[in-house]
């Protein structure tokens, strides 16, 4: 009877002590994704689905830190674009012991205190202000997308010498206005080119007095930076009133709810050309093509919610959540570079560690650099048939295959 009680107490110990990787599988660490999904859902779930993409793969073998094995778990917390419910929800991930946040970018000029003071890194997955990372006065804060210096000095280098007037058209969102900024910097080197500089109010329905002002400053091309509902408006202010104007846009053209909008008119979508990060890289499209394959296995496509006029269904390639995927990557592989689970540490070896993203570019930053999307891997993209292309009229774009858009 006493060797039973005592194996009875030894057997708890040795499942407790022994089991290697198993005994450790409870152990959690929690990502957050902080993101817009009542406002622009697309735009959420995308980041969402990138992210937990990205952590399942991680957690079928664990992140090893130290000697330990953990796996991610991952919450999602809604901004509605709204900077105050941004910096609520950091405060909030933060006080949950969130490891890292996955942040669309609202809110991080005040979040980002709030994360620096426990050391928990920010990675900006879309929003791409000029001031939202700084490696020298914002420790913790990262960025795997294009920048709007890298889009705007990119659009002007493509329009000026077509000699365009370009009329600048941005919302007054804090995405348009970041984006007017730099466009107002990359057209300085030729202000001849500008026709005018007009702001569009983001909650406005219709925007025809703004394209009439345009059309009266004798303008040849509208370049709308804005959100996607900014962009739909602008076009369908313009075609309704058959001014064929040739569109261009920042990576918002691209969003589905561009194309939904317009879905009576599919022919005013023709000929919306935008600027984005490329979805390939110099090794070609199988990478991409993998990580789609991923993708969509666990997810499904993405349905645009479109269809070509010969009744395929329109889907999108998933460019936003490549950004997300590929931070989580570097997640993991920072935490096993710290061997610890003290966020301070972990932002400190995100500066060292380099992994293949998910288009099969290296995806790293350094202490002195916090951006993770070179300035010039920005492509143009142009519609037709309610799908994109890279347009033939760019060096880089000429270059790069078309993206597989539509199922039957």
């Amino acid at each position: 009877m006493r060797r039973l009680a005592l194996l009875t107490l030894v057997i708890p110990l040795l499942s407790a002590c022994g089991g290697g990787h198993d005994a450790t599988a409870t152990k959690r660490l929690l990502v957050v994704v902080n993101a817009p999904f009542s406002s622009t859902p697309y735009l959420g779930r995308a980041i969402e689905n990138g992210t937990r993409l990205a952590a399942s793969q991680v957690n079928t073998t664990g992140v090893r830190v130290g000697d330990e094995h953990y796996s991610l778990t991952v919450r999602t917390m809604d901004t509605g674009l709204s900077p105050a419910r941004a910096v609520a929800n950091v405060r909030r991930a933060v006080s949950d012991g969130a490891i890292a946040i996955v942040d669309e970018g609202t809110g991080v000029d005040a979040s980002w205190r709030l994360a620096a003071r426990r050391g928990v890194p920010i990675c900006i997955v879309f929003a791409g202000g000029q001031s939202l990372v700084d490696a020298g006065t914002r420790p913790d804060v990262f960025r795997i997308a294009p920048t709007d210096h890298g889009i705007a000095f990119r659009l002007a280098e493509y329009l000026v010498p077509k000699h365009l007037k370009v009329a600048l058209l941005h919302d007054d969102s804090d995405y348009g206005t970041a984006g007017a900024k730099e466009l107002r910097r990359a057209f300085a080197r030729d202000p001849t080119s500008v026709a005018i500089d007009e702001t569009l109010p983001a909650d406005a329905l219709d925007l025809s007095p703004q394209v009439l002002r345009a059309r009266r400053a004798h303008a040849t091309a509208l370049l709308v930076w804005g959100r996607p509902a900014t962009i739909a408006s602008a076009i369908t202010a313009a075609r309704s009133a058959g001014w064929n104007v040739p569109f261009y846009a920042p990576p918002t053209g691209a969003d589905p709810f561009v194309r939904q909008q317009l879905a009576d008119h599919p022919t005013w979508v023709d000929g919306l050309t935008f600027a984005a990060g490329r979805l390939t890289a110099e090794v070609g499209a199988g990478p991409f093509t993998g990580f789609t394959a991923r993708y969509v296995a666990a997810y499904g496509v993405d349905r645009v919610g479109v269809h070509t006029s010969g009744g395929s269904d329109v889907t999108e390639p998933p460019e936003t959540p490549m950004y997300a995927y590929d931070f989580v990557n570097l997640l993991a592989s920072a935490l096993t570079k710290a061997g610890s689970t003290d966020p301070a540490k972990v932002t400190k070896a995100l500066e060292e560690v380099t992994v293949e993203g998910a288009n099969g570019d290296e995806r790293a930053f350094n202490h002195s650099s916090h951006e993770g999307v070179v300035d010039d891997d920005v492509y143009f993209a142009r519609f037709h048939d309610m799908t994109y292309a890279p347009v033939k009229d760019d060096p880089l774009s000429a270059t790069l295959p078309t993206i597989l858009q539509t199922t039957q």
